[in-house]
């Protein structure tokens, strides 16, 4: 009797997986005209049930499958350009494991984890867990499968997801809210197009209307529910105007974008005070001048200079949208050309005052000399420079404007006019005459008027450069006499430093019209007023004799005029606290009163009957 051969298991092809995979981002469609490369990007399975699937391989793809032992592991996809043969690569493929996303197999220098076979990758993965022990035999058995199937790659849902995301676009949803980046691929924009940008921050601050909610669906997609009909989108709601509203801008010149920005601006606060009604805050407040600045181009943060004016537009605007619900574009280019003026206004005053307005300016002697130079004041001939204003000046002008104050002892370097014309400067001395004249005049006019022997002398050449040298080497050294040395500094206190921040401080008014005042680069408002109190210790106080008497006096008690040695000596206050109090101040200035106003009301009947007014509109009803 024949031996029984010996059962050998034969392998069964599975026929049907379960899947554990969950879409973390479908990825896109890779487009190309190159047929080569466009078959690199799709895929075409024979199943073991014989089966066949067709599909797109995306790129950006990102799927993760829980494994029993508790780890996930995640493959990812991406772009794989071309080679150095110029061949292209196709996708490219990775696999990674664990919440710390440690690639396998791990890397070294022949491989950065990114494989385009993805057979090969998947061998290289089962080998590395086989070999460590890492998993067991059923989860082994699970994963010897197409990793196309166990990552939804192949599957129908997700083929779908691919042809829907390629006519409808979809808003992605990495981590737990969209970000910019993400808004700004919705709406097609460029996030490096910062002109574009104000469009994708409106539609991400922009709220969804009742009744629509939205929740983080499959692959990272922003799903839109409407709760009375149960209807789910992709679409936000207002993407429609949005879309039409980047069309425009993209064609639309800046003014008219502008246009468009300010009336959306004054919209959206229409319609927050129809839904506030009495909470709604001003339309004059740092919020909207804020908002008011970044469309004209400037962040209030660092440009308070056009803080004042971006108020004052703001009512004009309000006015002109009340009226007719649309802002003039007149208006619009009448505000930007305005608030450039005070950019350039501010930036010359920094420069003026950091002293790096004149660094480039050249004094042109032969220019000035020959009369080709203008009075910047007048725009008569200058025969004159001023090497402290670096300004050229006719004679008049300049003795007007350094005839007094600081300037009249400014280093002049002024020519001499011609004693005929009085116009152009002259540049001979006739010796005969004892007259300095022009070429012009002294060859047309003076020469024939002088006797044969007057005409043998020769004139003198007038040298300007030795005068200009002499007052300038004057000037030099009266800048530096003027120069601060570290020295004379005086020390800040905090007094002095909140004085240096007053600068940018700007007053507003809540709704209740109290006034207070906004910090833009800081952020930081208050009540009180943050210019600084003045001090004794400052130049040009007089130091009070009795700092005691002086608080009494303004707190409106009586206090006899009449000083004793021996009070003084006694009521005399500490030496620190003289030199660094403040002052008292009065009238209005003064923190109180001198006479209070129960005290006046007791001593006139008549004030007994004083009412505080009667406020007939709220203050956010008071008309622009």
């Amino acid at each position: 009797m024949a031996a029984a051969k010996p059962i050998i298991d034969a392998h069964i092809p599975k026929t049907k997986i379960e899947t554990r995979h969950r879409v973390i981002r479908f990825g896109q469609t890779h487009r190309t005209e190159d047929e080569k490369e466009a078959k690199l990007y799709a895929y075409l399975h024979q199943r073991a049930d014989l089966k066949v699937s067709r599909g797109i391989i995306p790129v950006g793809f990102y799927s993760c499958m829980n494994l029993d032992e508790g780890q996930p592991l995640y493959m990812e996809t991406r772009y794989g350009d071309y080679d150095r043969d110029g061949e292209p690569n196709g996708p490219m493929y990775q696999v990674s494991w664990t919440a710390e996303k440690e690639v396998i197999p791990p890397l070294d220098s022949l491989s950065d984890g990114w494989y385009k076979d993805l057979d090969d990758l998947w061998s290289n993965v089962l080998s590395f867990f086989e070999k460590r022990g890492m998993l067991s035999e059923e989860t082994l058995e699970y994963l010897d499968a197409d990793p196309f199937v166990l990552f939804g790659i192949d599957d129908a849902l997700t083929q779908q997801a691919l042809a829907k995301l390629d006519k409808f676009p979809a808003l992605m949803c990495d981590g737990s809210v969209p970000v910019l980046e993400e808004w700004a691929y919705y709406l097609r924009i460029d996030p490096k197009d910062k002109k574009m940008l104000w469009l994708v921050q409106a539609m991400l601050e922009t709220e969804l209307p009742r009744p629509w909610t939205c929740y983080k669906g499959i692959g990272s997609i922003v799903c839109y529910l409407r709760s009375d009909s149960g209807q789910v989108t992709w679409k936000h709601p207002f993407y429609d105007y949005f879309k039409q509203l980047r069309d425009f801008c993209r064609q639309a010149s800046p003014e008219e974008v502008m246009q468009v920005r300010v009336n959306r601006l004054l919209w959206s606060y229409e319609a927050s005070r129809v839904e506030a009604e009495h909470d709604q805050e001003p339309l004059i407040s740092p919020s909207y001048v804020a908002r008011m600045g970044a469309i004209f181009g400037f962040e209030v943060k660092t440009a308070g200079c056009v803080v004042r004016n971006c108020k004052a537009q703001l009512k004009a605007f309000a006015k002109a949208y009340r009226r007719n619900q649309d802002v003039e574009l007149e208006l619009i280019r009448n505000c930007n050309e305005m608030l450039q003026r005070d950019m350039a206004k501010y930036g010359e005053m920094v420069q003026h005052w950091s002293g790096n307005l004149h660094d480039e300016v050249k004094f042109d002697l032969n220019q000035l000399a020959a009369g080709e130079t203008f009075c910047v004041n007048c725009d008569s001939t200058a025969l004159s420079f001023c090497l402290e204003c670096k300004d050229y000046l006719c004679l008049k002008c300049f003795q007007d404007l350094h005839s007094k104050g600081s300037r009249k002892s400014h280093a002049p370097f002024c020519l001499v006019p011609c004693a005929l014309c009085v116009v152009l400067p002259a540049k001979i001395h006739c010796t005969f005459t004892d007259k300095s004249l022009c070429h012009k005049c002294y060859a047309m006019k003076h020469i024939k008027l002088l006797p044969m022997d007057g005409k043998e002398n020769q004139p003198r050449r007038i040298n300007y450069v030795e005068q200009y040298n002499r007052y300038a080497d004057f000037a030099k050294q009266r800048v530096e006499d003027l120069k601060v040395q570290p020295d004379d500094i005086p020390e800040l206190d905090d007094r002095a430093y909140e004085s240096v921040l007053s600068t940018d401080w700007h007053p507003f008014y809540d709704a209740r019209g109290v006034k207070y005042y906004h910090n833009f680069a800081t952020g930081e408002r208050m009540r009180q007023s943050p210019e600084r109190v003045p001090n004794t210790a400052e130049p040009g106080v007089n130091e009070p004799e009795n700092v005691q008497a002086l608080l009494s006096i303004s707190a409106g008690e009586e206090q006899d005029a009449q000083v004793t040695a021996s009070s003084f000596a006694t009521l005399k206050a500490p030496a620190s606290l003289k030199a660094s109090g403040p002052v008292p101040l009065s009238g209005f200035d003064s923190l109180k009163s001198d006479v209070p106003a129960a005290v006046l009301a007791a001593d006139d009947p008549e004030n007994r009957l004083l009412r505080p007014p009667y406020r007939t509109l709220m203050p956010n009803e008071v008309p622009f």
